[in-house]
């Protein structure tokens, strides 16, 4: 039970910060998510005897974020604005880079406490 109550009280902290912060909607990117999940998922799906899908999942997740957070920045410094120092379109693209690591320590944090 305090395991739960755990995990609640970690997302309602994360959430009331972000919209403190100025709204819950910056925090939000499909693509980012599917990212993180998806090679979250796919760590965990190789978990050998004995070990816990659910470790392997928030291991996956973190090194999922920091792969998407690569991704972005290769996919952010082939555009024009990187080329022509645009910060209007380059921050705007950062943020949703930096979507990635956030969303794979989230999922690791949740993780150890499903563990």
């Amino acid at each position: 039970m305090n395991k739960y109550l755990g995990i609640a009280i970690i997302i309602a902290i994360v959430a009331v910060a972000a919209i403190h912060g100025g709204g819950i909607f910056p925090f939000i990117d499909t693509m980012a998510l599917i990212v993180v999940l998806g090679i979250g998922i796919g760590h965990a799906l190789g978990a050998k005897d004995g070990e816990s899908k659910i470790t392997r999942f928030g291991d996956g997740s973190i090194r999922g974020g920091w792969l998407g957070l690569l991704m972005g920045l290769v996919l952010i410094a082939g555009t024009d604005g990187a080329a022509q120092m645009d910060f209007a379109m380059l921050m705007p693209a950062m943020a949703v880079a930096l979507l990635t690591p956030f969303y794979g320590y989230f999922f690791k944090v949740i993780s150890m406490q499903l563990d």
